[in-house]
């Protein structure tokens, strides 16, 4: 069996069982000041909070939880969808993530199964900013850091990189 078969299968299992489970859950609608919006709450055991936030299609959320127990985190997912877009027991406690289409979307904060069922409490701070209508400058590469014309930053294939340089800025010859 394959791992990412085995893991959708164990994700599968892990969704069911928290979405047939009799949870308590908060909602509260984000407002934001002018893109920004900063919340601090705490949950415990099988509590959930979810934060409303509306946006448009190419909108751009930057979501950050900083919790106090680690079994914390949040899941991005359309309002009437159980289909989360961002899944963060997975991808970790920072998300960057386009919206593909206008609506609401929920950002849900909540204890792993293992803490809730120990009753565990969470202090968290969550940061959400809103990008919208604006086009969220990326760094790129400058095209001399990549020689051999592939799209990979040529220290990165010999593991010479150096997190002090900028690799935006065109490449000087000592």
């Amino acid at each position: 069996m394959s791992i990412k078969l085995l893991l959708k299968i164990m994700l599968t299992t892990v969704f069911a069982a928290v979405f047939t489970q009799t949870v308590q859950a908060q909602q509260y609608k984000v407002e934001f000041e002018p893109q920004r919006a900063e919340l601090e709450q705490q949950i415990t055991g099988d509590e959930f909070n979810d934060y409303l936030v509306s946006a448009k299609a190419g909108d751009i959320l930057n979501v950050t939880l900083t919790p106090s127990n680690l079994s914390n985190y949040f899941n991005i997912l359309p309002l009437d969808s159980n289909e989360a877009v961002f899944i963060g027991s997975i991808e970790g406690h920072e998300a960057k993530y386009q919206l593909s289409t206008d609506g609401d979307y929920i950002v849900r904060v909540y204890l792993m199964r293992n803490a809730a069922r120990r009753g565990e409490t969470s202090d968290y701070k969550l940061t959400i900013i809103r990008h919208a209508g604006v086009a969220v400058p990326v760094k790129t590469m400058h095209p001399s850091w990549d020689s051999d014309g592939d799209g990979i930053n040529d220290c990165e294939n010999d593991g010479s990189c150096d997190h002090t340089i900028d690799y935006t800025k065109p490449k000087t010859v000592n």
